[in-house]
């Protein structure tokens, strides 16, 4: 089954806001960032049930190398992969849970 992504809108700020903290550091580190993004997308695709279940049916993926999760819900009906939220590990997701 194929599955297509779905973004939430706050999706591009949680980016922007690590990637902009990182190529303060270095920009080649901003980049290996939305790399390891990338990278855990197509892991997603590949296996969208193959990452455990943490809370209200969302799905975590820790991004390789960066201190990052990658939330997630599966809807098996429409075939999509609806990305909640890309948060550093120490954040809780309040906006999205009720």
């Amino acid at each position: 089954m194929t599955y297509i992504f779905v973004n939430r809108p706050t999706i591009r700020r949680d980016i922007l806001e690590a990637v902009h903290y990182y190529k303060k550091i270095s920009p080649e580190l901003a980049q290996l960032f939305l790399k390891r993004i990338s990278e855990a997308k197509d892991s997603i695709a590949l296996s969208p049930e193959g990452y455990q279940i943490r809370y209200k049916n969302v799905r975590i993926k820790m991004l390789q190398q960066f201190p990052y999760h990658i939330h997630y819900l599966i809807n098996s009906e429409k075939q999509q992969i609806i990305i909640l939220a890309i948060l550093h590990a120490y954040k809780r997701p309040k906006e999205y849970i009720d």
